[in-house]
Parts: structure tokens; C-alpha cells; sequence
């Protein structure tokens, strides 16, 4: 049967692979000049196993990640080779303690102990580049020698090895295109901004959209996944579709530095627990870079749509790029000197990043620090997916073309 997904990020790419080999036609709709080109591109491509998620006491958030992660590599395989998906891990993270923490160490270290316990507890394919050996700790605390050597104590009160891992997504971004572009069942049609999905009267559905200004309807589609991000609550909201509780929409960036070569000395990590950053070195000398207080540019909480393009032009992409550096310089004196080995000017870019809750994760209470309501809404054929995290993207893609099989199977 034909089916239409509305965005081409990790979930809407993934699915469209998914469904059309199952034999299913599919249509992809993409508002950008390619797909997976704007937050599915551009962010820090870490694969989650539940280390930040210290501030969710019930664990249930530490749990959904330790799944998606589990089948990442996996689902993925059926579209990137082996020796691909190797290439793209990075060095283990380590999760460093800010003195101004919303979470003490101690509380960290004991969520830590339960990350590990769980992770023994499982049998998790390794195809990403070792993290996973079952001989190499989940995680241990950096005794002061190791700590003093990666970071400023000033800012820093302790600092954690663990066995996570990022993936380069511009490398995974450009795999799924040419995945999308080589499959005979899947059309991917760029530039096609969604206005509204319409119920046939005699099923199935039409999709009007825009393309070059103009309005223009096309179908039928048996069944439609609503795989936007930014934009998911508009669409949903025009097809009469609400979602479970109030949502914010982060507009997020990130630096990119291009190095020669991978950087040894600069270490994978992520700052917490609060408004802080990640750092991320890339085998392929790539290095992300994210401050949240300075790439944190914009927030929305309604059902206006987002234009992307229209966002990043309005950033003054050297501040950014200088603030962002000096404040994670301070944190880890080895960003200034990768900094000042870039051989080119820094990319910055960035997306829109969906979830459920009313206030940003500078907040305590905030329901950014769990994702215990994502998944797939649905109104019949019509399915509406929030893939919360880009760790759980390939894996609810699987999910996703289930449940279509499972409509087939009780419509047939």
C-alpha cells in the first residue's frame, strides 16, 4: 500500500527504509533541499544509555534509552554497512560534574551505579566501536590526577568515565540519503512544506502541501506518519489531532570545528546537571561544540510552525561560535587549542528540538529531564510520532512501521 511520511529527519528516514522493505510504496515529504538536514544533522549524535537522565527518579527514562540504544546500531545496519557504522563512533563520554549542579555527585555516582547494574543485566550487541565490551567498566569515577588533566577543577567537582558513546550524525545523515535516493519504493520529495493531511470519503487519505509557493493535493495514501519535529504539533493540530500534554519547542545550535585530524587530547563529554554543554570530537576531525546558554537561542510552547532557514539566518554565527568556546574552554582548556587549530571558519547550525513540558531544564522540575510520554499517537491510519531522542529514532521507526502492519492486518 502507499503511504506517506510527513519529514525526513532520523525517524521519518528510517521508516520510509523500514516500510518500503516490507514491500510498502512510500512517499517521503521534505520541506529542506534534502532530508535529515536540519536537528537529525546537527547535534551531538550520542546514544544514550541513561547517564543524564539522573534527575528522573524513577528510572523509567534511563530504561527507554538503554532500549533504543540497544537496537541503534542494529536497525541501522540494514541500511549503512558494518565497517560504516564502525567508523562513526566516538570515544567514550565522560559526564562532568559543574559545581553549580542541580544534582549533587553523590546522588550522580548513585544513578550511575544503577546505569551500570542494568547495563550487566542485558545482552547488548557491540557494533559501535567497543563501548559495550563486557570486560571494560560501565563506568568509573576519574581519580584528582586524571581530572586535573582534562578539566579545571575551578569549575569542574568531579567527573565520571563512562562506557557511552556519540555516532558522527552528518556521516549517518549522508548513509540514509543515499539509502532514500538508491530504494525503488521510496520517493523522497524535497522542498514540500506540509499544510494539512484530509480524510478521503472513501478512505486513506490526501496530503496537501506546498511546493514552490504553491498549494498542490496528492494521493491517496492508506496510511500517514507524522514524523516533523519542530512543526509535528501544527500538522497534528490542523488534522485535529492534540497532543498529550503542553510541549516546548527549543531552537538549539551547535559549533562545528574542522580539524585535521581527531584531536586526542579533547575528550567526549557533556557538562551536568543543568544549562551546560557537550563537547564531542569526531574521528573525522570534526568537533561539536554546544554551550546551552549561548545556543540556546529561542523557545516556542504554541502551534506556530518554525521556519528554520529563517532562524539561521538571523544568528550572528561568530558570537556564537566565540561564545561558545571560551565558556567551554574554561571548563576544558583543551577547546581552546582545538579551536585555534580549525582549519576552516566554524559551521554553526542547529534545529528545533521537540518535548513535552512547560519550563527549560534549568528548571529542577522541569519534564525535560525525563521522556516517559514520547511515542506514536494515533487517530486511525493517521500516526503521529514524537521520537524524543535521535538515541531512540531507528528503533521506533521499527515500532512505527509495526503498528502500520498491525492496521493492515485488522483492515484486511
Amino acid at each position: 500500500m502507499a503511504i506517506a511520511i510527513f519529514g525526513g529527519g532520523i525517524l521519518g528516514s528510517c521508516t520510509a527504509l523500514e516500510l518500503a522493505d516490507r514491500g510498502h510504496r512510500v512517499a517521503l515529504f521534505e520541506r529542506n533541499a534534502q532530508p535529515l538536514s536540519e536537528a537529525s544533522r546537527h547535534n551531538e549524535g550520542k546514544l544514550h544509555l541513561g547517564f543524564v537522565y539522573a534527575a528522573d527518579p524513577t528510572f523509567r527514562t534511563a530504561e527507554r534509552m538503554i532500549a533504543g540504544a540497544a537496537r541503534f546500531a542494529d536497525v541501522l545496519g540494514r541500511w549503512m554497512p558494518g565497517s560504516a557504522l564502525a567508523a562513526v563512533a566516538t570515544r567514550a563520554f565522560d559526564y562532568v560534574v559543574h559545581r553549580d549542579t542541580m544534582v549533587s555527585s553523590a546522588d550522580i555516582q548513585a544513578h550511575f551505579d544503577r546505569v551500570g547494574r542494568r547495563l550487566d543485566e542485558m545482552t547488548m550487541h557491540d557494533t559501535m566501536g567497543g563501548a559495550l565490551d563486557p570486560c571494560r567498566p560501565r563506568w568509573r569515577r576519574l581519580p584528582a590526577d586524571e581530572l586535573t588533566t582534562r578539566y579545571d577543577t575551578a569549575t569542574v567537582a568531579a567527573a565520571f568515565e563512562t562506557c557511552e558513546i556519540a555516532v558522527d550524525t552528518w556521516a549517518i545523515a549522508d548513509h540514509l540519503c543515499e539509502a532514500l535516493r538508491a530504494h525503488p519504493r521510496v520517493e523522497v520529495r524535497t522542498g514540500s512544506r506540509i499544510i494539512r493531511a484530509e480524510d478521503r470519503s472513501g478512505g486513506g487519505f490526501d496530503v496537501v502541501l506546498a511546493t514552490e509557493g504553491r498549494e498542490q493535493r496528492t494521493g491517496p495514501f492508506a496510511a500517514i506518519v507524522n514524523a516533523t519535529w519542530a512543526n509535528r504539533p501544527a500538522i497534528d493540530h490542523r488534522y485535529g489531532l492534540s497532543p498529550r500534554g503542553q510541549w516546548i519547542n527549543r531552537r538549539k545550535l551547535g559549533v562545528n570545528l574542522q580539524l585535521t585530524h581527531a584531536p586526542d587530547e579533547l575528550p567526549s563529554c557533556t557538562i551536568m546537571l543543568g544549562s551546560f554543554g557537550d563537547i564531542v570530537p569526531y574521528r573525522s576531525g570534526r568537533v561539536y561544540l554546544s554551550w546551552y546558554p549561548v545556543c540556546m537561542i529561542g523557545r516556542s510552547m504554541g502551534v506556530e510552525e518554525t521556519d528554520w532557514t529563517g532562524v539561521i539566518g538571523q544568528v550572528d554565527h561568530d558570537a556564537v561560535r566565540q561564545a561558545t568556546v571560551e565558556a567551554l574552554a574554561r571548563i576544558c582548556p583543551a577547546v581552546a587549542r582545538a579551536a585555534a587549530e580549525a582549519e576552516a571558519m566554524a559551521i554553526v547550525n542547529g534545529g528545533s528540538i521537540y518535548a513535552l513540558g512547560r519550563t527549560d531544564i534549568d528548571d529542577p522540575a522541569s519534564q525535560l529531564h525525563e521522556r516517559l510520554d514520547a511515542g506514536i499517537e494515533s487517530r486511525g491510519a493517521y500516526l503521529s510520532v514524537d521520537t524524543s531522542k535521535f538515541t531512540l529514532g531507528p528503533a521506533l521507526a521499527v515500532e512505527t512501521a509495526d503498528r502500520i502492519a498491525s492496521l493492515a492486518r485488522a483492515a484486511a
